[in-house]
């Protein structure tokens, strides 16, 4: 079983910067961060669609430009908001990558984005249209889908979408039929978002490939 930063653990650095990948990168199999457009057009690293929890200003992102994002520091910790241009530069050379794409409009550029990334990059999403629209664009690209509490045929609409990972919350892949399901169609799975050892060997012993956490666990 592989474990996967949440965030760049989020919960014991910065979230979604480039310190915290790095630091992140000691301890973890793969990093994820999100992205979106910023308002000047430049994909940025960011989970909220506003600034207002991660930089304590106060608007969305689609509508401020990257000059003023950079006057901001994450959660106090001096840290900026990073392109995701400086994210993958920063990259350390071992360790995987799951790029979660929030905004939609946004897949085609992400793709030429990661075009020369030596690591391996799967971009995950609970937007359809935008894995729908890499696959478009390019058959070879490892994509992800992010399975939310609405989607009654995960696993179904993962194949559909030619994925090669499918991700849920820890709880669903223990509490229901997903695992066996994903399993029986070769699609890799993610769980997330845990905190106990416990917890990750559980779903290990269930058939969980990578298990994501918002601090460095023992797997």
């Amino acid at each position: 079983m592989r474990l996967i930063a949440h965030r760049g653990f989020a919960a014991t650095s910065p979230e979604n910067t480039i310190a915290a990948i790095r630091s992140a990168a000691e301890y973890a199999d793969a990093v994820e961060f999100d992205v979106r457009r910023c308002g000047s057009g430049e994909l940025v690293v960011i989970h909220d669609d506003t600034i207002d929890r991660v930089t304590g200003s106060n608007g969305t992102v689609a509508d401020t430009t990257l000059e003023e994002l950079e006057t901001l520091t994450v959660l106090g910790s001096g840290e900026r908001v990073p392109t995701l241009e400086a994210m993958l530069e920063a990259l350390p050379p071992e360790v995987e990558v799951n790029l979660e794409i929030k905004a939609t409009g946004i897949a085609a550029d992400v793709l030429e984005a990661i075009e020369d990334v030596e690591n391996r990059v799967v971009t995950t999403s609970f937007l359809l249209p935008e894995l729908e629209a890499i696959r478009e664009v390019d058959r070879s690209q490892p994509t992800g889908l992010l399975v939310s509490r609405r989607l009654e045929t995960p696993v179904t609409t993962a194949v559909e979408l030619d994925c090669d990972v499918i991700g849920a919350n820890y709880w669903r892949c223990l509490t229901t039929n997903l695992v066996p399901r994903a399993k029986s169609v070769d699609l890799e799975i993610h769980a997330w978002s845990l905190e106990r050892r416990i917890t990750a060997k559980l779903l290990e012993w269930r058939g969980v490939d990578c298990v994501s956490a918002d601090r460095p666990i023992r797997v």
